[in-house]
Formats: structure tokens, C-alpha cells, sequence
């Protein structure tokens, strides 16, 4: 863990150090950008080459799409306690999106306009589901139960598969349970561009959602515009502010929860003294010695091909004469991060102040780990200081919003004359003729 003083006049240069750097976002950037072009003139074929080249060398055009009848028989060879949680974390999160539902409205304007605006949900949404370090049915479901919420009717699946091909069972369950029609074989950019773009085989979707590496996080970037998006969420990450009243043992563990999610995930501590820093670097220590799976938190080596662990955690506290409580809240707001823990002893009076975070945890019994799966907030969240100007994921990631207007007789005549000179001021004669050609019909 590396641990440093931290001032408000050392914030900003602290916050871009965790940052990728330019160059290496450019070098991402091109390599995506040519993968969406390969995909965009080639179809199958390039989604297939990609394919074969990152994840499944076995992979071909035939065997891109996931039998159908593999995700009834995965959710009958379930494990029933799995499926017990996936069902209660399908419940909890749609009981929480049915909260964001916002019903369509008519009212009449001031001048007797009719005015109003109807949702009306998109045809068809790609969910991103990652691989990597772990199999993520929990991601299966916080994508597709907003979707469902909002009325889309179809949900096709791309998410990358193992070496040999396969495709997570609990992932297919999950797939079968949320009623998704098709799952392919598919990762990386190259399976948002196919979403994007369409293939031979792999549908073009109106939005995509979910969250992925950098590759992924940077082919949505580019890929805006011609599909919607929900959000920039990448690699995940989490910042801690934890005070006197922190357990250093869970804060290293959720510091450590952090760091399962491998490929860029990165964890912050703001202590309120170097003393805690020492005691959650001793926690985390002791925590990961005796980690049964020890080739995850082997990474603290580097052995995994991530960076060491001591490159991945970082932690800060105040610099001499500076405010604890004023400087997490700066770190917070700057740093904009995917989930921030509030372990400080009234985590209540410290929200208010919070403007950017992708989700908020507050208290000390409140981990993120509740929130990647089990208690119904959703987990895909932007990321990488996206969360400046980004939401969650939400039911409003797959609902258009239509305006209409109506005009009737007592509001054309009204508003006639204010458009008129609007459209005299602007230089456009056919609007004002436009509105003037239907007084006729109401005098």
C-alpha cells in the first residue's frame, strides 16, 4: 500500500497520479478504434478473428451463439442456494428500480397549449457482461432487471468466453431467469462494436449497457452516437473515508474486495491519521495471508500480470493543520469515484456535502460488497471520475422521452405574434408564415 500526506494543495496532482496516464489512453484508444472499424466493414468475420485472438482460439461464426437450450439446462443444474440469491438480488433491485419509474404527463400551458411528454422504451438493449477473474451472474441480473423494469422486450447477452469456449453456467442461469432471448460468445471492443453496428450474427441494439475493462470502457466512449450508452463504467474502483471510529479490519477488507475485481481495479483509503493507514496496511496484510484462493491475491506480486498490490492500494491522510472531514470531502468530489464508503461515525451529516459518487455507503455495516449483490442498488456505475456528470444505471438508460404539443385555438392566437417577432429577430420567414397561414382557420 502506498501511503501519503495529502493536502487541499496537493489534492489535484494526488488525484491525477491515480489516473491512467495520456499515453496510455491513446494507445487504448487506437487499438479500439481500429477493432470498431473491423468490425464495422467485416462483420462475423473480424468479431470472430478478435475472438479467437483475445479469448476462445477455438472460436468460429457457427459456434459464436450459445445454444439456447444451455440456459434452460443451466437453470435447472443450478445450485438452488445460488439461485435463491440470484432471485432475491433480481427482487431487491427491481424493487428498487420500480422506484425510478416516472409516469408520462399532460397539462395545459399557461396560453392553453396542450403539452406533455410520453416514455416509450427502446426495441432492444445489449447487455455487456464481463469474464475475467470471476463469473459475474450478478452483473446478468443488474442489467436486464432496469431493462425489464422500463419494457424493453428484447436482451441479448455478449460476454467473453473462457479459454475453452464455455460460458459461465450461474451466468446462463441468470440469463434464463431474467427471460434474456439470446447469449454470445463475444468480448471486448469487439463485442460492443457487433452491438453497435450489427453483424450477420449479433443483432445492432439501441443501447448498451454494462460495465468492462478499459477496452470495453473505451469502445462505448467512441461508439456514443451510434448506440446509447448508459454510462463510462470501466474498471471498478472504491475510495474508503474512514475515521477514528473504522474497524481497521474491515476497511482492509473491502480494500481487498476492491482488488478482486483485477484488470485496473484500484482502492483508496482517506484515514484520518497515519496511524490508521498503518493499522489497515497491517490488516490487509494479515487478510490476504490467509486467503484461501491464494493465486487471486498473489496479484500483490505482480505474479498475475496486474500491477503489485502495493501499486493498487493507496492511502491518504491529512498533512499537518489540515481539516479531516474538509479534505475527505475535497478527495471525494474530485476523485468522483464508482462507490465511496462513508466509515466515519456519522456518515449522515457527511452525505449532503457529497456531489460526486457513483454510489454511497454509508456506515460501518454498510460494505460495497452489499451493493455489487445482494441489496438492490445497482452495480453498474461510472467510473474512472465519470461520475462528475454520470448516473447509475437506471430505468431511464432504456426509455426514450417524447415531447408533443398540441395547439389549440386560444393558444395559436396567443403565441402567434411572440413567434412572429422570435422568428423576424432570427431571419426565418417561413417559420412566422408557417404559424401566421393557421390564424385564418381560427378567426
Amino acid at each position: 500500500m502506498i501511503i501519503r500526506p495529502l493536502s487541499l494543495a496537493s489534492l489535484a496532482s494526488e488525484i491525477a497520479g491515480l489516473r491512467p496516464s495520456a499515453a496510455a489512453t491513446a494507445e487504448i484508444a487506437s487499438v479500439v478504434s481500429e477493432l470498431i472499424e473491423q468490425v464495422r466493414t467485416r462483420g462475423d468475420a473480424a468479431v470472430v478473428e478478435a475472438t479467437a485472438l483475445f479469448d476462445w482460439s477455438g472460436a468460429e461464426v457457427s459456434n459464436v451463439v450459445v445454444p439456447p437450450g444451455l440456459l434452460q439446462v443451466a437453470l435447472e443444474d443450478e445450485d438452488p442456494e445460488l439461485l435463491d440469491a440470484l432471485r432475491t438480488t433480481r427482487d431487491n433491485c427491481t424493487f428498487f428500480h420500480r422506484h425510478e419509474f416516472a409516469p408520462d404527463w399532460e397539462d395545459i400551458g399557461p396560453q392553453g397549449q396542450i403539452l406533455g411528454i410520453r416514455r416509450v422504451p427502446v426495441e432492444r438493449a445489449g447487455l455487456y457482461v464481463p469474464g475475467g477473474l470471476g463469473s459475474y451472474a450478478s452483473t446478468v441480473i443488474m442489467n436486464a432487471v432496469p431493462a425489464r423494469v422500463a419494457g424493453v422486450e428484447e436482451l441479448i447477452i455478449c460476454t467473453p468466453p473462457g479459454s475453452d469456449g464455455s460460458v459461465n453456467s450461474s451466468v446462463l442461469a441468470a440469463a434464463e431467469l431474467m427471460g434474456v432471448e439470446r447469449v454470445f460468445r463475444v468480448g471486448g471492443a469487439q463485442a460492443i462494436a457487433a452491438m453497435a453496428y450489427g453483424t450477420e450474427t449479433i443483432p445492432r441494439v439501441d443501447v448498451i449497457c454494462g460495465p468492462g475493462n478499459v477496452y470495453v470502457m473505451e469502445a462505448k466512449r467512441q461508439l456514443y452516437g451510434t448506440v446509447g450508452i448508459d454510462s463510462l463504467a470501466g474498471p471498478s474502483e472504491v475510495l474508503v473515508i474512514a475515521d477514528h471510529s473504522a474497524q481497521p479490519d474491515w476497511v482492509a477488507a473491502d480494500l481487498l474486495a476492491q482488488e478482486e475485481h483485477g484488470s485496473g481495479a484500484q482502492a483508496v483509503l482517506v484515514a484520518e491519521s497515519r496511524s490508521l493507514c498503518l493499522q489497515v496496511e497491517e490488516a490487509i496484510d494479515r487478510l490476504a495471508a490467509s486467503a484461501p484462493v491464494r493465486d487471486r491475491v498473489a496479484a500483490a506480486t505482480g505474479d498475475s500480470g496486474e500491477p503489485a498490490r502495493s501499486d493498487r492500494l493507496w492511502a491518504f491522510f491529512p498533512e499537518a493543520g489540515m481539516h479531516f472531514i474538509d479534505l475527505a470531502v475535497a478527495v471525494a468530489n474530485s476523485y468522483a469515484s464508482e462507490h465511496l464508503e462513508l466509515q466515519v461515525a456519522d456518515p449522515r451529516s457527511l452525505l449532503p456535502r457529497i456531489r460526486s459518487a457513483g454510489a454511497v455507503f454509508l456506515g460501518h455495516h454498510s460494505p460495497t460488497a452489499f451493493g455489487d449483490y445482494i441489496a438492490g442498488s445497482n452495480h453498474v456505475l461510472p467510473t474512472g471520475g465519470s461520475a462528475r456528470f454520470a448516473s447509475p444505471l437506471s430505468v431511464e438508460v432504456f426509455l426514450r422521452k417524447s415531447s408533443y404539443l398540441e395547439m389549440r385555438p386560444e393558444a395559436l392566437q396567443a403565441l402567434t405574434p411572440r413567434l412572429v417577432r422570435l422568428a423576424d429577430s432570427e431571419g426565418f420567414y417561413f417559420h412566422r408564415v408557417s404559424a401566421e397561414v393557421r390564424l385564418t382557420d381560427v378567426r
